[in-house]
């Protein structure tokens, strides 16, 4: 017997059953015999191989074959792929189905297709030829590598062609007719007056196109029939009974979004920026329960002080930070989200032009801080866990600094030792200024709209050592909740030994 031995280099065949909508979820397996040819047929093409000299040999493996095949496991992903042409961006739901084998990318188990034929050598020559060119059998993604081998007939098959045959799994594969069934089944039907002649032979039947079979309304692809397998025990193995997975009992807390616009805006006008998400986050959720909720705007309850949503802007690479571009907003909250709240952020995709030019938005992450964080891209360091702290954008202070009686009072490393005791519960033991005052100062300082607390019109950056690792994101001053006083997180190793 001559056998095709195939491999799925990525672990997964990807092909969804005949007669089969995608989204019901079913996968072919084992591979249809109608599919194996095609992709014999298309290498042909490829590589030039004449028809009168491929076609004998696709002839004399044209039968329906036998397979043995490796342990697998079905399964699909969901998509929910937005309508952009519709203004709500209604969502519908796609389903990709594949067929895991075991050892996966790293070992993949072979499947073994077999003919009870023998080959002559040429005929041989032009399989192993033609499997060679074969890149994936399948869907594009079923990425595969095919060796003709000798097969012992007397093997333990996994899956027979059994028309009748009564048996507790069994499947349908698309096979194409023999050449005389193909024959017969033309014979009686003349030449269309308009566009091809019906497939009269089994070359015509296995070139016969996608674009053919909808153009000229066919229900079925003309020469092929559906063939009857039995497995000799389930086709598909579980380890375990498929439940829902563990819930987080936690509310996320931190949703990232990526910035899509034609000129990124800039990192100086991140009070700007982060007004505008707030806006758009509060437009959101009055849609979705009537009113803004109070983590978003942080107003009506006193116990969410400093625990509402704080917009953050942010950059996510090196190139971004030299450009002094934004290309990350965050929106945290350590109060949680709930799920009006998710809802209500899942649907901003847009920050509207009032301050700027409209910004697309597409949300790429919902979790917690240290899912995002970290000190290289991509993940960012606002969202990090270090000892070492150094300004994004400046701080801005809430109150006055002043001497009273000789003594200086509210002066900025003050304040800054008062926020961090109150946003994070503990107080740096170091605090030293860095940059240029000029650098500060170009960063926009004052909201569009609303008010807040602020004091004296000045802009400082400061580096903050605390005693041990802190998680972000750390935001202090006026504006902290819209993108001003923000922090990212240093390499630990710049750091003096504390203690």
């Amino acid at each position: 017997m001559i056998g095709i031995e195939v491999r799925f280099l990525a672990g997964r065949f990807h092909a969804n059953a005949w007669h089969h909508a995608h989204n019901e979820g079913i996968p072919e397996w084992p591979p249809s015999p109608w599919r194996v040819l095609r992709a014999l047929v298309h290498a042909a093409c490829m590589r030039g191989v004449p028809r009168e000299r491929a076609e004998p040999l696709l002839a004399r493996i044209s039968e329906p074959p036998r397979y043995l095949l490796p342990r697998a496991v079905d399964a699909h992903t969901r998509h929910y792929m937005p309508d952009v042409a519709r203004s709500d961006h209604e969502t519908s739901r796609v389903f990709d189905t594949f067929v895991a084998v075991e050892g996966g990318a790293k070992e993949p188990s072979p499947l073994l297709v077999a003919w009870p034929v023998e080959l002559t050598a040429d005929e041989r020559a032009l399989l192993v030829e033609l499997c060679a060119s074969v890149g994936y059998l399948g869907r594009a993604e079923s990425w595969a590598e095919l060796r003709v081998v000798d097969v012992a007939e007397d093997a333990a098959w996994s899956c027979v062609p059994e028309p009748a045959a009564a048996a507790p799994h069994a499947t349908t594969l698309l096979a194409p007719q023999s050449a005389t069934g193909i024959a017969e089944w033309s014979a009686g039907r003349p030449r269309p007056k308009r566009g091809a002649d019906v497939p009269r032979s089994l070359w015509d039947v296995l070139t016969f196109t996608g674009a053919r079979f909808e153009a000229e309304g066919w229900t079925d692809v003309p020469g092929t029939a559906r063939v009857r397998y039995v497995f000799r025990g389930a086709p598909f193995l579980r380890a375990v009974v498929p439940t829902a997975g563990p819930r987080r009992s936690e509310d996320p807390t931190v949703a990232c979004f990526a910035v899509r616009s034609a000129v990124l805006p800039r990192l100086t006008d991140a009070i700007r920026i982060c007004e505008r998400l707030r806006t758009a986050a509060m437009s959101q959720s009055r849609r979705r329960c009537g009113d803004a909720r109070v983590v978003f705007s942080g107003h009506g309850q006193r116990d969410l002080e400093h625990r509402h949503a704080r917009y953050l802007a942010a950059t996510s690479g090196e190139h971004e930070a030299r450009r002094g571009r934004i290309d990350r907003l965050y929106v945290s909250a350590t109060a949680g989200f709930a799920p009006d709240d998710v809802i209500a952020l899942q649907q901003i995709r847009r920050l509207w032009g009032d301050g700027g030019h409209d910004i697309e938005l597409v949300l790429i992450g919902l979790g917690h801080a240290a899912d995002f964080g970290g000190l290289t891209a991509p993940r960012t360091p606002v969202l990090g866990c270090s000892r070492i702290w150094t300004s994004a954008t400046p701080f801005v202070p809430v109150r006055h600094p002043k001497v009273r009686r000789g003594v200086e009072i509210d002066s900025i490393e003050d304040q800054i030792r008062q926020q961090c005791l109150r946003t994070l519960g503990c107080e740096p033991v170091a605090i030293t200024p860095i940059g240029r005052r000029d650098e500060w100062l170009r960063f926009h300082r004052r909201r569009t709209r609303g008010g807040g607390r602020r004091g004296p019109d000045l802009a400082v950056g400061a580096r903050l050592v605390f005693a041990s690792p802190v998680q972000g994101p750390i935001a202090l001053g006026f504006g902290s909740h819209f993108g001003l006083g923000v922090f990212t997180a240093a390499p630990d190793d710049d750091a003096t030994p504390v203690g």
